[in-house]
């Protein structure tokens, strides 16, 4: 609710100085967020939504770099004289259990090209990945879990302090 009210205050802001476009509304948004920074130093909910702010973006822009890195890697191993690819079907114990946390991770492991998630076991926990080259599943499991750790810190970002996930 914090980030609507944030959008449409900079969409005002930057209609009211009559720089009404893209980089007028980007101008407003950092302002007033930088205003909700330095005013949630006295204000708790407001430092806690500045605080989900920044871990949204900085999840963002990493989670399209990886994007990008993983389809330069598809895009070598297709376009490769010999294709040399080892897929697998990797089971990954997940930290959080909650069915939600476990689609949204499932969700954009399958929007990254070379992975698709599968299946979820609630009982034992684990979620089911199809990767198209295991020859390293140590690199697989470590971007998994970079992967895991950023999303929960974002969605954990704007709980109150004290709260443990």
């Amino acid at each position: 609710m914090l980030f609507v009210i944030h959008l449409l205050a900079s969409a005002g802001l930057a209609w009211s100085l009559g720089a009404a476009h893209l980089g007028g509304g980007l101008l407003a948004f950092a302002l007033l967020y930088l205003i909700a920074r330095l005013l949630g130093l006295a204000i708790g909910r407001l430092r806690r939504y500045a605080r989900s702010l920044e871990h949204g973006v900085s999840f963002c822009l990493w989670f399209i770099a990886q994007v990008f890195l993983a389809t330069y890697h598809v895009a070598t191993l297709v376009l490769a004289r010999r294709v040399d690819v080892e897929p697998a079907v990797l089971a990954y114990p997940v930290t959080r259990r909650e069915v939600d946390k476990v689609t949204l991770l499932g969700t954009l492991l399958t929007l990254t090209p070379g992975t698709l998630a599968l299946d979820y076991d609630e009982e034992q926990g684990l979620l089911y990945i199809h990767a198209l080259d295991a020859r390293r599943r140590e690199d697989v499991t470590e971007i998994l879990i970079e992967l895991e750790r950023r999303l929960l810190a974002w969605l954990d970002a704007g709980k109150a302090e004290g709260v443990t996930p």
